[in-house]
Order: C-alpha cells, then structure tokens, then sequence
C-alpha cells in the first residue's frame, strides 16, 4: 500500500487564496512556439466587464494545445471557457503560448492568469495567488523497467530516481525518505531533462526509477520505441492549480468560487471523462495530495 506523502508548509489565507513568501522556482521547460501576448487587464468599455488575458499552452496536449486553425483547445481551455461564463464580470481572452513566455507575460503585466497545470511550489506562492480549489487531479506513478520488481516507493530502498531539485515531485521525494529512512532512495539530480530522455534513462538502466504523469507515459513511451519499461500503480496524486497576478485578489476568489460550483455541479468530472476517459475527481478523491497548499 503506498504511503501518503505530505510536505508541511504554513498557509495563509486571503480572500480565498494562498500568499506565501520565498523567491520564484526555475521555469519549467517551454511547450512548443511562442505566441505575442496583449497588455494584461484593460475594460471593455462601459459595461464594466473586465477582460482577463490567460495565458496557456501551445502544444501541451490534451491540457493546452492548437488545433489545426490555430485555435486553443484542450482541457485547460475548456475549464477555463466554464469558469468564464460563471463570472459575468470577466471576459477572458485565452492567449496560447510556449510555458516560459506565459511566465514572462505574467511577471510582465500582459497576462493576469496562467492556466498550464501548474503545482503551487514555495517559490511561486511567493510571486502569485492561487485559488484553494485545484481544477484536475494529475496522477503520478513510477516509470520503471518490466522486469525490476518494483510496485512503488516502498521497494526502491538503495535503488535510484531521477529528480529535477526546482520541482514540486523533488520535495516530495525527499520528504518521503526523510519520513521512511528504512527505504530510502538516491535522488539522481537532473536539471532541463525531457520526459523521453528520462525514459531513456530507465529502460537503458541509468537509473531505476522516474517518478512521471500516467498521461505524459501512455503518449511518450510509444514514440520513443522503447518496449521493457511500465507503470506501478499510483503513486501520488497532485492537484493542478491557476495561478493569477498577486494584485488580483478579487479574480482568484471569484475562480476558486466558479471552480468550487464546478466540482460540485458536475462540470469538472464531466470535462475529466470527455479528455482522459474517467471521472479523476471521484477516483482520486482520496488520494489527491494538497499539502503544498499547507
């Protein structure tokens, strides 16, 4: 049975939302081209609706992508249209783009929110309010070779993983050998890996393990062309959150409200079985690991 893994912060609430205070973590590696963003909040005119520029992915399917007129599509874009049409007082105007540029629009005023299946980590907590509501639930498991025995973390004692130090997962990972040192692990530090490469790494016998997103396995696995590795069962399942300017407070409250009336109405489960096949707020109620809101 897997363990839990929790990493104790302190939480702070204002208006719905999480502001804590420690320096931005590294970029994540980018998703394709970029994209020209807009001057961030501006009215549309006299009616009083404020337009929000959200800026998404490119080319990071099934969450955030362009289909072939080069309109956004996917999961995020579909979230964001309900969420859209719950809040009267906002009109948003979804901008597809490659991850850094989004970070860079937000930082720079041109963008008020970021949709792109982002972990609130210390460091961005420290620059950006996210709602308390997460609007997917992405499953984590362990990447490993077909014959290495290994069913989860409790049997990677003296074995090695890969982890980036700037991310989310690294601390969990840390945290879980802090917590279970009768079964620790080496961390194999890496730093800009690609997902295949990564991979790579497990089937040629690098490392042991690589902890990754079921999704990211089922479409990256087969284009490489690699036939000894699989997937243990669940291991970890993290909340997705928007993250939205620090001087919005009032728009992520009004998020975490429509994101609120969308789980409870059925929207986000029906977006989870329209683009991955299963209801991930039911499976994985139980699971979901939210610490990194604590």
């Amino acid at each position: 049975m897997m363990k839990k893994l929790h990493v104790s912060k302190k939480m702070v609430k204002r208006t719905g939302c999480i502001v804590l205070t420690a320096s931005m973590m590294a970029a994540l590696a980018g998703c394709g081209s970029t994209a020209s963003s807009e001057q961030g909040t501006e009215a549309s005119g006299t009616d009083g609706v404020e337009k929000i520029v959200v800026a998404t992915g490119n080319s990071f399917a099934p969450y955030c992508y362009l289909d072939e007129n080069g309109n956004a599509i996917g999961y995020d874009v579909d979230v964001l249209k309900a969420i859209d049409e719950r809040l009267p007082q906002y009109e948003f105007d979804i901008q597809a783009m490659a991850f850094n540029t989004a970070v860079v629009s937000i930082d720079s005023g041109a963008a008020d929110m970021v949709s792109f299946q982002l972990v609130p980590s210390d460091e961005r907590k420290e620059k950006y309010l996210f709602p308390e509501k997460s609007y997917f639930y992405s499953p984590l498991a362990l990447c490993v070779k077909t014959d290495s025995g290994i069913t989860g973390l409790e049997d990677m004692g003296g074995k090695t993983i890969y982890g980036t130090p700037t991310t989310y997962e690294y601390a969990l990972l840390s945290a879980y050998n802090e917590a279970h040192p009768e079964t620790a692990f080496e961390i194999v530090a890496v730093t800009d890996m690609e997902i295949a490469d990564m991979y790579r790494g497990v089937s040629n016998g690098s490392v042991d393990a690589s902890l990754t997103y079921e999704t990211a396995f089922a479409t990256t696995v087969p284009a490489i062309g690699v036939d000894n590795l699989m997937l243990t069962d669940t291991a970890i399942v993290e909340g997705s959150y928007h993250m939205i300017a620090k001087d919005k407070p009032e728009l992520c409250e009004a998020v975490n409200t429509a994101l609120t009336e969308m789980l409870e109405d059925g929207t986000l489960s029906e977006l989870s079985v329209k683009y991955f096949g299963d209801d991930y707020f039911t499976k994985y109620a139980d699971m979901v690991d939210n610490s990194n809101l604590n």
